[in-house]
């Protein structure tokens, strides 16, 4: 969901709409976080400018990769996420986080990481079908999307 500002009006209800009161959030030092951290279980933060990306449990990682996600999409595929569209551009980067296995891989220095890789075709074709069902895009003549819609379902 877009966001008009980084100010505490604008990220506090969209924050506490989307997660749950018992969750610990971890984010980064913006000073917002600390204000909307109060309304929940906990809150841990990392310090970014002072070149702290993770502290033991704590760090905002899949926050991050995210929205290397969302970048590498614009940057390679989309070039272009329009406001208007930008629900639909969330909706499909949201299903493929989603539909990823972790795979445990130690590194040449022997270090062990997780991995995460995407599901195989097949698997994703049916999570992608069950998903669809009771969904309708409508195009115009020249191919626009108008609406989605659900079916009765």
């Amino acid at each position: 969901m877009p966001v008009k500002s980084e100010k505490f009006l604008c990220l506090a209800p969209v924050v506490e709409g989307w997660v749950s009161k018992d969750a610990h959030l971890m984010t980064d030092e913006l000073q917002v976080y600390c204000r909307i951290g109060q309304s929940f279980a906990g809150h841990s933060s990392v310090n970014h400018s002072q070149k702290e990306y993770a502290r033991g449990n704590v760090h905002n990682n899949f926050a991050e990769s995210f929205g290397a996600i969302l970048e590498r999409a614009k940057q390679g595929v989309f070039h272009y996420l329009s406001k208007k569209h930008l629900p639909r551009y969330l909706s499909e980067f949201s299903f493929r986080w989603d539909q990823r296995i972790p795979e445990k891989k130690t590194t040449r220095k022997g270090k062990n990481k997780i991995i995460m890789r995407p599901l195989p075709a097949i698997a994703l074709l049916i999570a992608l079908i069950s998903k669809a069902a009771g969904r309708q895009l409508r195009r115009t003549l020249n191919w626009s999307i108008v609406s989605l819609t659900y079916c009765g379902q």
